[in-house]
């Protein structure tokens, strides 16, 4: 079965989650894009209509046909971004005005140099923008604390995952990849019963601002080289 399969039935049922929506409001319009792990394209179909320019980046096969078949894409490079002939290939589009990594770099073995190798394509004034999942987020800890380590479909616990980062781990990850972060905004996941308590979605929202290391569901960091 495909990786990107649990995600896309996800963005089919409900859209673009709230990480995806950080990240595209993290994207100027009119930007030459490389969107890392570009799935089926949904993310690069929202950039392309904001006067974007996406190059996509995409180890399914099967996922990347069907990015092609939206024509969204200004390429479609089917390959694991840690080939360096994939990289060879996306460099020659470059430079980019952003690059984008949508809950992509916890499924590589090393992703701090892969962000550092990408960050070389950058425009001089150009950003990466990362989604990563939080680890530390209380279902999380809930689940340690029982003695689990749960391993499924999609989410903080993906089965695909090979690394997993807390709020600070994403800001050590950008460190080691000498990378400056310029903004950091944070994905809420709902609370229970919140479908059933409107004041609840008021909570989510506060809870989430005020102690991100518990509440956000997805950490969103925008970066800039150091040199």
């Amino acid at each position: 079965m495909s990786t990107t399969a649990p995600y896309d039935a996800l963005v089919a049922a409900h859209g673009l989650s709230a990480a995806h929506r950080l990240m595209v409001d993290a994207v100027d319009p009119g930007s030459r894009v490389l969107d890392v792990g570009c799935s089926t394209g949904y993310l690069a179909a929202v950039l392309s209509a904001t006067g974007c320019r996406v190059v996509g980046v995409e180890a399914d096969p099967q996922a990347a046909m069907r990015a092609r078949a939206r024509d969204v894409l200004l390429s479609t490079l089917v390959g694991s971004i840690d080939d360096h002939d994939v990289r060879a290939r996306a460099a020659e589009h470059g430079p980019y005005d952003a690059i984008v990594f949508g809950d992509v770099l916890e499924h590589l073995p090393h992703p701090e140099e892969t962000l550092a190798v990408l960050a070389a394509q950058l425009a001089d004034d150009g950003r990466v923008v990362v989604s990563l999942p939080n680890v530390g987020h209380w279902t999380a800890r809930r689940a340690l604390l029982r003695g689990r380590f749960p391993r499924e479909d999609h989410g903080i616990f993906d089965a695909t995952h090979l690394r997993w980062f807390t709020r600070v781990g994403a800001h050590d990850l950008f460190r080691d990849a000498g990378l400056r972060v310029t903004d950091e905004a944070f994905a809420p996941a709902p609370l229970p019963l919140q479908a059933h308590v409107a004041a609840l979605r008021h909570l989510e929202r506060v809870a989430t601002r005020a102690r991100p290391e518990l509440f956000a569901l997805q950490t969103v960091l925008t970066g800039e080289r150091l040199d």
